[in-house]
């Protein structure tokens, strides 16, 4: 068996839910290439959302080497298809503890796994090893100070000392990011949480390869991670939709609220997924038109006001709806 050095940061078991099935339990999805304004239709799940040697320890031994892929691969990856099923199957209300804390691990690990912000900080390595590339002395020695370390080096060596330091960022990426994830998790494990079943099939969801929202419930902007006002979202697939609310509602019930919204929660929810996405958009076959075309009708200025007031009328309904839960579990805390 070949090493896994291609290393999907997206579950294919994730991206499934948006795809056409075709031979050989392949799945295809369309994907919209943000930085070229480009759609390939039909592209295999296989082929996006991927990054070779992304999560590969740098150690000699292939089974350690690859130990967080394989770690991702048996625990998130081959996990997502349960915990997908608990979440669409409307006849379920209530999940015990572990079954909370799995859909809370496998969602989230949706966000902390992408290189995005690994990405960020190769960005940043490049920027001040270029600008003070700029500086040598005279002997064509350049010397910098990042955090608390002294560099210094020849011009001639610029790109092997950008390589060290991305290589560096990598391998710091690999533990910050599991940390974060687990702690995370912990926080957010007394949420609400509600799936949001969309009532009309001409208006699908879309993904993308950031998925996971982490935004003010209010203003819809990223306000720190730990923000107790933070709404986390994620489409699940083309008519389902999770929503983890902020801790101020949290009250450790176990119970998953099950609401039903139209094509005005689409054109928002659909807005917030772009909005997060790194490079691609990606649905099922036909969906990227179908959502362009919903933006569209949104931005006409006789239809924007109707679907905000619907927005805030269905807000106020859920946090309703939460509180309502709440009082319901409060006596039980007594006993």
């Amino acid at each position: 068996m070949s090493n896994p050095i291609k290393q999907h940061y997206i579950p294919r078991s994730y991206l499934k839910n948006f795809g056409v099935q075709g031979k050989k339990g392949k799945y295809f999805v369309d994907v919209y290439r943000l930085e070229h304004d480009h759609l390939l239709e039909q592209i295999d799940t296989k082929d996006i959302c991927f990054q070779k040697n992304l999560y590969t320890l740098p150690v000699e031994s292939d089974d350690d080497k690859y130990a967080l892929e394989k770690y991702y691969a048996e625990h998130v990856d081959a996990e997502f298809p349960k915990v997908y099923n608990l979440l669409i199957d409307e006849n379920l209300h209530y999940v015990d503890a572990r079954q909370k804390l799995q859909i809370l691990y496998v969602c989230l690990s949706l966000y902390f796994r992408t290189p995005r912000v690994l990405a960020m900080s190769i960005s940043m390595n490049e920027e001040i090893f270029n600008r003070t590339a700029q500086f040598p002395n005279e002997q064509g020695v350049v010397k910098i100070t990042v955090g608390e370390t002294k560099i210094e080096f020849h011009l001639h060596d610029l790109e092997k000392v950008k390589n060290e330091y991305n290589e560096k960022s990598r391998q710091d990426f690999l533990v910050s990011h599991l940390e974060h994830w687990a702690d995370f998790v912990k926080y957010k494990f007394d949420c609400t949480i509600n799936v949001i079943k969309i009532n009309n099939g001409n208006t699908p969801l879309i993904t993308s390869d950031n998925p996971v929202s982490i935004r003010h419930i209010n203003t819809n902007r990223f306000e720190g991670l730990y923000d107790p006002n933070a709404v986390i979202t994620l489409p699940l697939d083309r008519s389902h939709f999770l929503e983890i609310h902020p801790n101020k509602y949290a009250d450790g019930q176990t119970r998953i609220n099950r609401l039903t919204h139209d094509q005005d929660y689409v054109f928002t929810t659909n807005g917030i997924t772009a909005s997060g996405a790194t490079n691609f958009l990606i649905a099922n076959k036909g969906d990227i038109d179908s959502h362009f075309n919903l933006q569209e009708h949104y931005e006409d200025p006789k239809n924007g006001p109707v679907a905000e007031a619907k927005a805030k009328y269905k807000l106020a309904q859920a946090t309703s709806l939460i509180e309502i839960e709440k009082k319901k579990v409060e006596p039980l805390r007594l006993l």
